[in-house]
């Protein structure tokens, strides 16, 4: 599979994977302390993040909707796909951040999804994707005086966190008629994620690692499955538009040509459902010394329970004209107010989340000026931009966090095929190389809490190849 771009395609997808196993995570971020970290699951793959984070309401024949699984479908009578599909993206991240006159940066690489999709029949597409749900990566500390110390002495406290939980999805879709297409994914989630936290009493500010550090650690295991249900309905506005050719001299109609230039409504929904995440947390206390050795470690408890994970649900809809341009919008909504591991509220985690996204993407007219060359392989290019705005379930110190972002990114393809021969009526649609850049700003707009702004690139591979391709032989 993948004939003669199997080489390089896999020197690629090497290249990516190395790169990634040497920087996991996606930098520090302290609010991912909070709950079980920064949540990954909403923002899609790269077409979805170059377009705001946009596309429940999308299906298309050369890429793969992981927010919905009904645009993984066909509708009936509209095309076959016949597509294998194998999608790696990563994430590169740059954040600034800022506490009052204080200032400093992270950096960091994450995998972003491994997805393989392939038709069974004309109108049902099944498919497997590795991506992670949540990431922690935190680690930050601050100096306090201790109250009511004659000696004024402080207090140094760092806090330490990593891990993440991760889903691999089952993926379903099928075109149950011309305007309906209906999904489901069924995600085993799993992971684990360790929180530390410690203490260091600082008597000489010349030496102030010169003391011991008390602290804590709490390790999470997290295991379970997840749905998630969803319907695309599609209506079509526009049937046809028509071409009059007028001779040279204007005198007379040379020709009337009527061409099919369909404006399609979507509106698709979905809804993540999961049935009692179970997790097991384990609580341990030690002592380490200056050497970063440890002195004393005991374990003083070992809980088992469920998380009460909440249902989010996303609605989109769009206007798209077929290979020259669509506009997409999406709402997320999920409450996080009855959040809790095993029994145990965050109360920093306690309010509803809301999501607006509003995105698109264009492909040039000169790019397409014969409509036959439309998904047959040729070197289309498509550009995409998006912004969105999100009330995150994050409350810290009274006052909400919130993220807003914008984004642009292209799908450009790569390399040279053959346009086919008598045998086939096959033409092979090049791979695509997807690009995504995206800058945002997490705050709550209070003066003394901490800002972030990050600043993300976001690259893909897709490979395509015919599902059992069947040759002829004369």
């Amino acid at each position: 599979m993948f004939n003669e771009f199997k080489g390089f395609a896999l020197l690629v997808l090497l290249f990516f994977t190395t790169l990634v196993s040497m920087a996991q995570g996606l930098g520090n971020s302290p609010y991912s302390r909070v709950g079980i970290g920064d949540l990954m699951q909403y923002r899609g793959n790269i077409r979805n993040m170059g377009m705001g984070y946009t596309g429940s309401s999308l299906s298309s024949k050369e890429y793969m909707n992981v927010l919905n699984p009904a645009g993984l479908g066909n509708f009936r009578r509209e095309y076959t796909d016949s597509l294998v599909k194998f999608d790696v993206g990563f994430t590169i991240q740059y954040k600034t951040f800022k506490t009052g006159n204080s200032q400093s940066t992270s950096t960091g690489a994450n995998i972003n999804n491994l997805a393989f999709t392939f038709p069974v029949t004309k109108t049902y597409t099944t498919g497997f994707m590795l991506s992670p749900l949540s990431i922690v990566q935190n680690k930050y500390s601050y100096q306090d005086s201790v109250a009511n110390d004659p000696n004024h002495y402080s207090t140094k406290y760092k806090y330490l966190g990593n891990g993440g939980v991760y889903q691999f999805q089952w993926m379903n879709g099928v075109g149950i008629t011309k305007n309906l297409a209906l999904g489901l994914t069924v995600a085993y989630n799993f992971g684990s994620i360790t929180q530390e936290s410690t203490s260091q009493l600082i008597i000489n500010q010349y030496v102030p690692d010169y003391e011991n550090e008390v602290g804590s650690q709490k390790k999470s295991n997290y295991s379970g499955l997840s749905f998630k249900p969803g319907f695309i309905y599609k209506k079509q506005l526009l049937k046809r538009i028509k071409y009059t050719y007028y001779s040279a001299d204007s005198s007379f109609i040379d020709s009337v040509v009527k061409v099919n230039r369909p404006i399609y409504f979507k509106i698709g929904g979905s809804v993540d459902l999961y049935s009692g995440m179970k997790s097991t947390v384990k609580q341990s206390l030690f002592v380490r010394n200056p050497n970063n050795l440890l002195i004393t470690d005991s374990t003083f408890s070992t809980s088992s329970g469920k998380v009460n994970f909440p249902k989010t649900y996303r609605l989109g809809a769009s206007f798209e004209n077929p290979g020259y341009w669509l506009v997409a919008a999406d709402i997320i909504y999920s409450d996080w107010s009855n959040f809790n591991k095993n029994g145990v509220k965050d109360n920093e985690l306690n309010a509803s989340s809301y999501t607006f996204a509003l995105g698109g993407e264009i492909i040039p007219r000169n790019f397409v000026k014969n409509s036959s060359k439309i998904y047959r392989g040729h070197r289309v290019k498509t550009y995409r931009a998006g912004v969105s705005y999100t009330a995150t379930p994050v409350n810290i110190g009274g006052r909400n966090l919130y993220d807003y972002s914008f984004s642009i990114g292209a799908s450009l393809p790569i390399g040279l095929r053959s346009k086919g021969s008598a045998n086939t009526a096959y033409v092979p649609i090049l791979p695509k190389v997807g690009v995504a850049f995206v800058v945002g700003q997490r705050s709550t707009f209070a003066a003394n809490q901490l800002s972030e702004t990050y600043f993300r690139l976001q690259l893909s591979m897709t490979l395509y190849d015919k599902w059992f391709n069947k040759r002829r032989i004369q």
